[in-house]
């Protein structure tokens, strides 16, 4: 609102950890999978915050890993 109480037209609020959390599933996706290095590579997200979101996504059950590689679980109907 504007200082006359008026709405403003304003950009929304983002949240940069959701937005870098759902690139990530977009690159496993297009991937089928990956190392948290090849992840952090395409995304262009830092190594440490991309092992902390893969560490999020897992315990919450949509990533698992795989050797060294991290790919999406059934855990979230993707559209084709």
């Amino acid at each position: 609102m504007g200082t006359d109480g008026s709405q403003k037209d304003s950009a929304p609020t983002l949240i940069g950890s959701v937005q870098r959390a759902l690139r990530l599933v977009e690159a496993m996706y297009a991937e089928g999978g990956a190392t948290a290095k090849r992840l952090a590579r395409v995304t262009g997200i830092p190594l440490p915050t991309v092992y902390h979101l893969l560490r999020t996504l897992s315990h919450e059950g949509y990533v698992e890993r795989e050797g060294g590689a991290f790919r999406l679980t059934d855990h979230l109907p993707l559209a084709s």
